[in-house]
Formats: C-alpha cells, structure tokens, sequence
C-alpha cells in the first residue's frame, strides 16, 4: 500500500487500528463507501480487491459468491486480514497476496476491481500510473471501483471536504508512506483507466458530501495498457 517497490511495511505502526479509526473518524461512512458498489456483483465473479488493508469489502464480497483476490504491500495489513477472515468468513477461499500492485499482472482477468481508499497514498504522477495498472486488470466490461475522500466543491462546503482530507492524510502522512498531497480527481483516474462512469454514490454528514464510490466499466472491449 505504499509508493515504490521496496516490500517495507509502511503500516507497522497504524495497522492495527485503521479500519476502527477509519470508522469512527468518518460516522461509519467510509465502511459504507467500501461496500457500495458491491451490489453490481454476481455469483461467480472474480473481484481484485488493491490494497486490501483489513479487508471489509472482500470478505462482503466472498459472502456475495465472488471469487476473491486481496493483494497488500503491508504485511501488517495483511496479518490483521488474515486474522478477520478467520473469525467472520473461515471457508471464504479468499486469495491473499501479499505484493506490491505492480507486481500483479492478470491483465483484463477481473470482473471487479476495487481500490478504495488506496489510490490517495500515492504522489500525482504514481497515482496515474497504479490507477492505469489497475485498469489493465478489468475484463472487457468489467468494473473498476474507486472508494475515496470527494474531490472539494466550491463555498463552503468545499471548505469543509478539504478540512476532513486534510486532517486525515496529515495524520496518515506522519505514521504512515502515504504522500501527503490534494484530494485527486478520482472520476478523472477512473475514466483514464480506459472506463467510463456508471455510477457515484455519495456519503454525507451534515448535508456534506464527504466521500463518494465511484464506478466505471471498461469501455470498448479493450484492455488499457499502464
């Protein structure tokens, strides 16, 4: 889940409670914005699932019937997925890869790939490149899913989507490798990944937009080179 190739785990120290913290500091949105867009799955289906961290949407995913893949760079990320797999899903079959992304290449093998909250530890030109790797991973009119902090409107609620990202990669970017940066534009990434978008899900507090699952689909019966 980091920048580079190097196999050290920039989440030793966080790991154990980044999804708890993940929950509370959203309102339980983002466990939400993680789950969204499983419902566009079927039995059967092959989900790749990036930077998997502890793993909500796999395992929700493999209770669906798909046939899942998780791939982490973070080995206590991994560990502590691992450990959730045995208590909530023990017969799941889940894969579990414990790599770099890049690594990975079973091109335009995925009915569903899912990044959420994975692209924002990158810098702004990786970010392109892993979001354009994970675009060669999605069959012809497969999915890619991105989970992520919403790109800041204008007035003020843009004031208050860049407070709530900025609290958090300040945080992140002082315990983990994550680059602290602006919010990306997500739908931007998706689209340049060779898809189109079918969908936005919104998560608010307050009336506030403050994340958002975004969906495209491969378009043109093509696979995307990175």
């Amino acid at each position: 889940m980091k920048e580079g190739q190097s196999m050290k785990d920039g989440y030793w120290l966080v790991g154990f409670q980044y999804e708890l913290s993940g929950a509370l500091y959203s309102l339980g949105r983002i466990p939400r914005c993680k789950s969204a867009m499983l419902k566009h799955l079927k039995p059967g289906d092959k989900v790749l699932v990036a930077g998997v961290g502890h793993g909500t949407e796999a395992i929700e995913a493999s209770r669906l019937g798909a046939d899942v893949t998780a791939i982490d760079l973070s080995e206590t990320m991994l560990k502590h997925f691992r450990k959730r797999i045995a208590r909530e899903n023990p017969r799941s079959g889940i894969r579990v890869i414990h790599d770099d992304v890049f690594n990975f290449k079973e091109t335009g093998q995925y009915d569903m790939v899912i990044a959420n909250f994975f692209l924002n530890v990158f810098s702004e030109t990786r970010v392109k490149e892993v979001a354009n790797h994970l675009g060669t991973l999605v069959k012809p009119d497969g999915y890619f899913v991105v989970g992520e902090f919403v790109l800041p409107e204008k007035g003020w609620r843009g004031l208050i989507q860049s407070i709530n990202w900025y609290i958090a990669i300040s945080i992140y970017s002082s315990t983990t490798e994550a680059v602290f940066h602006p919010v990306w534009n997500y739908p931007g990434l998706v689209e340049g990944a060779g898809c189109t978008i079918q969908d936005i899900e919104y998560f608010t507090i307050g009336g506030v937009r403050l994340y958002w699952s975004i969906l495209g689909k491969k378009t043109g019966g093509r696979i995307s080179n990175s």
